[in-house]
């Protein structure tokens, strides 16, 4: 993809993707990726995830209980946050997802980002391993936002 960053006309929407790596779902939680510091003042729009590498199978019995969560938190200005707090989406991988096929991420309501914030990526290991073993394959997350 081009410059991640295209206009900076306000109400301008633009699209960015980002690289996601592979997880077990007995490997310890990760910071993925990080887009940003914007350049502007920024409203999300959309978000969605991907799968590049290959179907992500969690149709097993302990799905429900044991599954990996892809979260995007606002990193601010010096890239601390508290999942509590600054996480801005979610995506819980319980259900089978095909190659290119796209899940939309939940979204926050009205989550705008300052000028100079930037975001990240996590994968999150939720109760105890899954049993299938890796339940995140490679992909991407498409982000929509807009200059506000």
């Amino acid at each position: 993809m081009g410059s991640q960053f295209q206009s900076d006309v306000p109400g301008n929407r633009h699209f960015y993707d980002a690289p996601v790596a592979s997880a077990a779902s007995n490997g310890g939680n990760s910071k993925d990726f990080v887009i940003g510091p914007f350049p502007w003042d920024v409203r999300l729009r959309t978000m969605q995830y991907i799968p590049t590498q290959g179907d992500v199978d969690v149709s097993t019995a302990t799905s429900s209980a044991s599954y990996r969560r892809l979260s995007v938190y606002n990193g601010g200005t010096i890239g601390t946050v508290t999942a509590t707090a600054s996480r801005v989406a979610s995506l819980n991988l319980t259900v089978s997802l095909a190659s290119y096929s796209s899940r939309a991420m939940t979204v926050s309501t009205a989550i705008s980002l300052a000028s100079g914030q930037a975001l990240y990526g996590s994968q999150e290991t939720v109760g105890a391993a899954e049993a299938n073993g890796t339940v995140l394959q490679a992909g991407r997350v498409s982000i929509g936002y807009e200059i506000i």
